[in-house]
């Protein structure tokens, strides 16, 4: 309550509204699709630890802590196995406020806003076992610690270190970082003085908030093993780089793909960030340099390593969206001397920025003649032509504010809509699927009609309050487990059945004739993947605007037994 009774009424009112959308943003839909394989890998566990098993607490104890007390209080489904990354990924918005001494009260406002928005951060808070839990904490506690709250960060220190790896590499990262902005540009420079009685007090809460959250009240203590499985499960992407550790698909990405994504996903951030820091390298800014540092060190511990996936990009958005920030924060100042010739110089440049991202996304979404192609290509080199000309004449023959300030209010409107669209497609609020990079393991599009198709073989069945009973045959998918969660099927790789269960999922290839002479048999699409490394050129440009592309898809059968049906029953 200190921090907020420092801020400005006003600031405290848009840190609301921030924290306010991004819990919207990542709320709303939160079930429209359902798990990916590796989401339902950790949702499966809190749905175990739920039903009694306890199974054993793999590298993210937070998340399967956090997930089985929302299965308790509410019940398993896609939105509670997703509804502690979001809330997580929403209270990171208020880290900014932790950081306005050193950011300024107006840039720190833009980040809270840019955190609330970003594709990257919306993308991994709407994943099960994000690592959106590890990054915000660490980030609270860090800003509790520089305003003197003790007690919260030792507590959310606790809370980071549960959250999974992507702890390690934020402390590693942040811990380089330091070093190197003190080495080089403010030796013996420290935002606070460690004091041991501090310290201690922290390392307390610290060690209390594993004790208890970490063990949720003493209830699960093998879960503390997470911690260690949580730092072996780093350093192994680092020394055990072998063919075993990337035996299933999407285990590891290449390090081009995280680049890839950094320029879609981020390019307006990078755009800012880039202007931000040439400038600040020019003037020295402590600030910006070291940002620029933090950034810089973030992004190569993210494609150094072989484990690599997309989401590990997290760390270096936080000091991308900062410089970012900074730049955009420049601009939000009342206009230098007429408002509304600024603002028809802005609608100015925003219809022919139109005009050009018009022509630009024919040229990248239909097949055209070369003719056709020529005739965009001219069309869109006119209208930056055309531009450029108008900020010179506007410039030197009416206002140079006027000119500079208005194209530039135009631009930003350009880079916001851009950001606003790849938020929508990145974390999964079109109306259709769209083809992503961040969610880790593939995706499974048509659980949720397996499951009513499921539900209504209940409903034909003779004797409906006897549940179905369901065999899973050469087929391994957690995806799947978790779909079929309320029949508790069996799962089986033998050659021969010695049952007749009422429902029987198979891989295509193991069709039999013996099958269809007790079952009616249908395939269904199960897990998709996207085939990145084989996009063209043009396969890209239509992705970029559309996020769609064409996708593997693996087909399963589920058959039913013939007495089931409608037909089959007196």
């Amino acid at each position: 309550m200190k921090l907020f009774e420092s801020l400005p009424r006003s600031s405290f009112w848009f840190y609301v509204l921030a924290f306010g959308l991004a819990l919207a943003v990542r709320l709303i839909r939160l079930d429209a699709w359902p798990l990916t394989e590796e989401e339902a890998r950790w949702a499966m566990q809190a749905f175990e630890m739920v039903q009694g098993l306890r199974p054993e607490i793999g590298a993210h104890p937070g998340y399967v802590l956090f997930t089985a007390l929302a299965f308790f209080v509410f019940q398993a489904s896609e939105f509670t196995a997703r509804l502690a990354p979001a809330v997580f990924g929403a209270a990171l918005v208020i880290a900014p406020a932790l950081f306005q001494d050193r950011l300024g009260e107006k840039p720190a406002l833009v980040l809270a806003f840019l955190l609330a928005l970003d594709p990257g951060f919306l993308a991994i808070s709407r994943l099960a076992g994000s690592p959106v839990l590890a990054v915000s904490a660490l980030v609270l506690a860090w800003g509790a610690w520089r305003n003197g709250f003790i007690p919260a960060a030792g507590i959310l220190a606790g809370l980071a270190l549960l959250g999974g790896p992507q702890i390690w590499p934020g402390l590693l990262g942040l811990a380089i970082s330091a070093g190197l902005f003190h080495r080089f540009f403010a030796p013996g420079m420290n935002e606070r003085p460690l004091r041991r009685a501090e310290a201690t007090r922290a390392l307390l809460y610290t060690v209390g908030t594993i004790l208890t959250v970490g063990t949720l009240f003493l209830l699960s203590p093998g879960s503390l093993s997470g911690l260690i499985q949580s730092l072996s499960a780093y350093l192994s992407g680092w020394f055990n780089f072998d063919d075993t550790l990337f035996a299933e698909p999407g285990a590891f990405v290449p390090a081009s793909r995280l680049l890839i994504a950094l320029g879609v996903y981020a390019f307006p951030a990078l755009l800012l960030a880039v202007i931000t820091l040439v400038r600040g390298i020019l003037q020295r800014d402590a600030l910006t340099l070291g940002l620029g540092i933090w950034f810089g060190v973030a992004l190569i511990l993210a494609l150094a390593n072989p484990a690599r996936q997309v989401f590990d990009l997290a760390w270096p958005l936080l000091p991308l969206l900062a410089l970012a920030a900074l730049e955009a924060a420049r601009h939000l100042r009342p206009a230098e001397g007429n408002v509304w010739e600024t603002a028809s110089m802005m609608a100015f440049t925003l219809s022919l920025l139109f005009f050009v991202g018009s022509n630009f996304s024919g040229l990248a979404l239909n097949t055209l003649t070369v003719e056709q192609t020529q005739i965009r290509l001219l069309l869109l080199l006119a209208g930056l032509v055309m531009l450029i000309v108008s900020i010179f004449l506007v410039a030197y023959g009416w206002s140079a504010p006027v000119a500079v300030q208005g194209s530039i209010w135009g631009g930003l409107v350009i880079l916001l809509v851009w950001h606003l669209s790849t938020a929508m497609a990145a974390g999964g609020l079109r109306a259709i699927p769209t083809a992503e990079m961040w969610p880790p393991g593939l995706p499974v599009r048509y659980s949720h009609a397996l499951t009513e198709q499921l539900r209504e073989v209940e409903r034909w069945k003779w004797q409906p309050a006897q549940p179905l009973t369901i065999t899973v045959s050469g087929v391994e998918s957690a995806a799947l487990r978790w779909a079929l969660r309320d029949w508790k099927p069996d799962f089986t790789f033998a050659a021969t059945l010695t049952e007749t269960p009422d429902v029987l999922i198979t891989p295509v290839q193991q069709e039999s004739p013996a099958l269809a002479e007790s079952y009616r048999g249908q395939d269904f699409i199960w897990r998709t993947q996207t085939f990145w490394d084989e996009l063209q050129p043009t396969d890209w440009l239509r992705w970029i605007f559309r996020h769609q592309t064409t996708e593997g898809q693996e087909a399963l059968i589920l058959w039913v037994r013939n007495d089931l049906f409608p037909d089959s029953q007196p």
